[in-house]
């Protein structure tokens, strides 16, 4: 197999591929989980429900954070493959690691910051209800901002990694039908988050992580073929070296 140099894959990146994998589908299972507080008469009925889901609200969040740290070391590792060196895997990482730090701003305000603001202002005078009115309203839009900001990035970062995929030179050909995989999971949420005026809600954000996971899934996939074929490779090698060594030994002993 004709790899780079720079594309080696280290044995125990395949544990690492299978983190990554599993991790997507958590992902897509914690969000199926997010609290939603629902419609309420009221704002003080909206801030009650909302300080009620604190706790739930602050575990889905904060495991999201995890889990979206692993997908950035897993899809690190796999920029690697693919020539860690190269603009365009240069400029992915750069957009990925930009989305997950508008993501995790979101998820920290999303998470925490609302409930324990939901919280404070629970038993609050009326006065002082209608600020938190106007504060929780302004810190949705930076929310919605950040979210939509992170995922348009997510998307970038994926055509950068296709477009590395399609044009490597040192990968099987087998795996090039990915980039196509790529572009389409990186332009067709780009394209709904664009030109769709809306609120995102659990509902669309798994929508459009369920076409990031495609990439995930692929990217873990070849982690995991790579290196296997790599220890593989590196095996026949080692058995053919001793055997050489041993016959070289008989040889020198008659």
């Amino acid at each position: 197999m004709n790899l780079h140099p720079a594309a080696a894959v280290p044995r125990h990146q395949r544990l690492l591929a299978l983190t990554m994998a599993g991790t997507t589908g958590l992902v897509l299972l914690a969000l199926s989980h997010h609290p939603v507080a629902g419609n309420a008469n009221s704002f003080q009925e909206s801030l009650a429900r909302i300080a009620a889901l604190q706790a739930r609200d602050g575990l889905v969040h904060g495991v999201l954070i995890v889990m979206l740290a692993v997908l950035a070391g897993g899809l690190y590792m796999f920029g690697a493959l693919l020539g860690g060196r190269r603009p365009a895997v240069v400029a992915a990482m750069a957009a990925y690691l930009g989305a997950c730090c508008a993501l995790v701003a979101a998820m920290l305000m999303d998470g925490f910051v609302v409930p324990q603001l939901a919280r404070q202002f629970l038993a609050a005078p009326q006065a002082d209800i209608d600020m938190a009115h106007l504060v929780l309203r302004v810190i949705g839009i930076f929310i919605q901002v950040l979210s939509k900001a992170g995922l348009l990035m997510m998307c970038a970062a994926l055509l950068a990694w296709s477009y590395a995929l399609a044009t490597s030179a040192w990968l099987p050909r087998r795996w090039r039908w990915g980039a196509g995989l790529g572009f389409v999971a990186g332009l067709a949420p780009a394209v709904y988050l664009c030109a769709a005026d809306m609120r995102l809600s659990p509902a669309s954000l798994m929508a459009i992580f369920a076409c990031h996971a495609l990439w995930n899934i692929l990217a873990a996939t070849m982690l995991y073929r790579l290196s296997s074929e790599q220890h593989g490779s590196a095996m026949h090698f080692s058995y053919a070296s001793a055997q050489k060594k041993h016959s070289l030994m008989a040889r020198a002993a008659k």
